[in-house]
């Protein structure tokens, strides 16, 4: 499927912290991730959309715990539950559907593509590219905040 949008991920190539997602769909996205250390226990990553917080990771004991995405609470390992293979993590969308992560960039049924890539932009350098093929706010919410939390895991 040909992704018709792209975005940006520029500062820091931390996804938990100092990561800006920037570009435009049917009209700009600015997405920035800042975390907040509570404790030597916990921490908050907040997820804000043209600089108003809309979402809300909170870490336990250096590890998954609770996220909070507009008014929906769910916990970190629904957001990354093991997918249809051993190389994919499935989240379930307040759509009613369960998306997947793939590391497969060739599969002619997906919907978004995120790419490691080192690049100068318009907006300055980056680090990352995500191409997706939908424009549905809340969905493109979940896919960076789940691509954040697979990035991490995986780091």
């Amino acid at each position: 499927m040909a992704h018709s949008f792209e975005i940006y991920f520029t500062g820091r190539d931390d996804p938990r912290n100092g990561c800006i997602v920037i570009g435009e769909d049917t009209k700009p996205v600015f997405f920035e991730f800042e975390t907040q250390y509570l404790s030597p226990s916990s921490a908050r990553t907040t997820i804000s959309s043209n600089r108003h917080p809309v979402a809300a990771l909170h870490w336990l004991n250096g590890g998954l715990g609770v996220a909070t995405i507009g008014d929906r609470e769910i916990p970190m390992t629904h957001l990354v539950q093991q997918g249809s293979s051993t190389s994919a993590r499935r989240f379930p969308s307040a759509d009613g559907h369960h998306y997947e992560w793939r590391k497969c960039h060739t599969d002619p049924r997906s919907i978004a593509r995120f790419q490691k890539l080192s690049q100068a932009t318009p907006i300055g350098p980056s680090h990352g590219i995500l191409q997706y093929s939908f424009s549905h706010d809340l969905l493109l919410l979940e896919a960076l905040v789940t691509l954040n939390l697979n990035r991490w895991l995986d780091g």
